[in-house]
């Protein structure tokens, strides 16, 4: 009972606009694209700051993050697109592909990642359902967030991975253990963002006021 009322109330600060105090689309688009990808029947997590917020970690977002694995990217984009959402963009360079797609009825994004393997695809095979919005979902770990983030040099991306080891929810030991087995060789790359996450640069010193 606690957990489930501390998780719903996180999610009403996420969709309130703290400038005008309205509530914004995000919660029912989100719903529909949760449903039209369950659908579908294809895998898939949420990912991002809405996977972050169910697990208890909130920040701001206008949009909802969701990752498939390439073989069923088409499947994904089709069943998104039966359901009302129209493609924005589509970024095609690189391994894992971003197609982002608009809700004609409130206007919210819904980023599509479509990865070609790990550590996207161990997040949806190891994805816990969670209720987002009101509705059932596939919602990647903490630890599968501090591998995806591990990949991004955007600063909210640093910042939401060190919010996460500052967190102390994460287990870090099992988080490496995992990218050990699938990318040895970021395994330093992992430890000095988390010790510089637990252990942030002191801020300069406020100059004084000259009179």
């Amino acid at each position: 009972m606690v957990s489930r009322w501390s998780s719903n109330n996180v999610l009403d600060v996420m969709v309130t606009d703290p400038m005008s105090g309205k509530t914004t689309g995000l919660a029912a688009t989100a719903r529909r694209a949760l449903q039209a990808i369950r659908r579908s029947r294809v895998p898939y997590c949420v990912i991002g700051a809405t996977a972050l917020a169910v697990r208890g970690l909130p920040r701001m977002t206008r949009d909802i993050d969701l990752t498939v694995t390439t073989e069923h990217g088409l499947a994904a984009i089709e069943a998104l697109k039966k359901a009302g959402f129209e493609t924005l963009s589509a970024d095609s360079e690189g391994d894992d592909p971003m197609v982002i797609f608009r809700d004609r009825k409130t206007g919210v994004e819904v980023d599509l990642l479509i990865a070609a393997g790990n550590p996207e695809a161990l997040a949806i095979e190891e994805a816990g359902r969670k209720s987002v919005f009101g509705t059932s979902a596939r919602v990647a770990t903490l630890e599968h967030l501090l591998l995806l983030y591990l990949y991004s040099n955007q600063p909210r991306h640093l910042g939401d991975f060190a919010s996460i080891v500052q967190s102390g929810r994460a287990d870090l030991v099992s988080a490496e253990r995992q990218l050990f087995e699938m990318h040895p060789e970021m395994c330093p790359a992992f430890r000095q963002r988390v010790q510089a996450a637990l252990h942030p640069a002191s801020s300069p010193p406020k100059p004084r006021h000259k009179r």
